[in-house]
């Protein structure tokens, strides 16, 4: 009786520690899947803040691209209003030149008009001079004339004088004498070449 109550025991007792195996082993197995539990929670979490990590950086390459656009819009817009600068100083300062050449134009044609009037104004002062110094040759002429009209005379003056010639003689030579002074003088007049032949004789020029 006493053995079987032993054999009972130990029978007992191994079902115990067979338990208690049983019971480990669940246990360990509990562990087991809390830790595989929370090993994808963390990877799951890995794996969101991935995702959100990379939805971060393509906003980002979005804004980056979007203001390397609005740069490069600035940049163009820029080149557009120095290029625009640049043809109107051009422009302006064609229009410059221009102005100048015109101005230029006008002046030398102002000048040349001038000139022009210049000489004319000469050319009618030396056909002026030309016609006073006739007028002065002619003027010699006749005082020439009139000088040897009164020489001729005094020169027959003094022969009646000398040769005391009758008062009838003497008049009528004063007479031709008169005579032929003024037709003499109306000759010289007419023609130019007695005119320098008489004022050389004289020394006027």
């Amino acid at each position: 009786m006493r053995r079987f109550a032993v054999d009972r025991l130990a029978v007992l007792r191994f079902a115990v520690e067979r338990f208690a195996v049983l019971r480990f082993a669940v246990e360990r197995l509990v562990v087991l899947r809390f830790a595989v539990l929370r090993f994808a929670v963390l990877r799951f979490a890995v794996l969101r803040f991935a995702v959100e990590r990379l939805a971060v950086l393509r906003f980002a390459v979005r804004r980056f691209a979007v203001l390397r656009f609005a740069v490069l819009r600035l940049a163009v817009l820029r080149l557009a209003v120095d290029r625009l600068v640049v043809l109107r100083f051009a422009v302006l300062r064609f229009a410059a030149l221009r102005f100048a050449v015109e101005r230029f134009a006008v002046l030398r044609f102002v000048v040349r008009r001038l000139a022009v009037l210049r000489l004319a104004v000469l050319r009618f002062a030396v056909l002026r001079l030309a016609v006073l110094r006739f007028a002065v040759l002619r003027l010699a002429v006749e005082r020439f004339a009139v000088e040897r009209l009164a020489v001729e005379r005094l020169a027959v003056r003094r022969r009646v004088l000398r040769f005391a010639v009758p008062e009838r003689d003497v008049a009528a030579g004063i007479a031709g004498t008169t005579a032929s002074g003024e037709l003499s003088s109306s000759l010289w007049l007419v023609s130019g070449e007695k005119y320098g032949c008489g004022c050389s004789s004289l020394g006027v020029s």
